[in-house]
């Protein structure tokens, strides 16, 4: 279950919030990717302009920004959550694997700011319920062997 980015208007022109499972990161980073490639980063209100670039058909975006380029690759995205991989092994180097992304409405509730604990069982939530069941594949598999069989007799 999810989009891809060719699917523009599931991720352009949103506030998209980085979260992390990091209890030191108190900083408010936006996330801006507008129509024609124009990406807009917002720390703690202090907006710094780049670009992005979707490679080709792939699901993967190039970020520029003050002089740097970095390629992501899509690893999950619907209308509240764009998860992202740096390429390259993140882990080897001490840095974060997921590049988690939410879009700024979704990351309150009751009033009050999601921990990432709370956004985190959002997400699973939206991914349970939109997952079939190993009971359906169950179903699904015998009833293509039945169909296998009683085609053989």
């Amino acid at each position: 279950y999810g989009e891809d980015l060719r699917e523009e208007n599931f991720w352009l022109s949103k506030r998209w919030k980085e979260v992390r499972d990091d209890e030191g990161f108190h900083e408010s980073i936006l996330h801006i990717f507008n129509e024609g490639g124009e990406y807009l980063l917002s720390l703690d209100g202090n907006v710094v302009k780049g670009n992005w670039k979707r490679l080709n058909k792939d699901n993967t975006l190039i970020l520029e920004i003050a002089g740097k380029s970095e390629l992501f690759d899509l690893r999950f995205l619907n209308g509240d959550f764009m998860v992202l991989t740096k390429h390259g092994d993140q882990v080897k180097k001490g840095l974060r694997r997921y590049f988690c992304l939410v879009y700024e409405p979704a990351t309150r509730g009751g009033g009050k700011e999601l921990d990432w604990r709370n956004i985190m069982e959002k997400m699973f939530n939206i991914w349970r319920e939109n997952s079939l069941s190993l009971v359906a594949w169950l179903i699904f598999v015998g009833a293509i062997g039945l169909i296998i069989y009683m085609s053989f007799r």
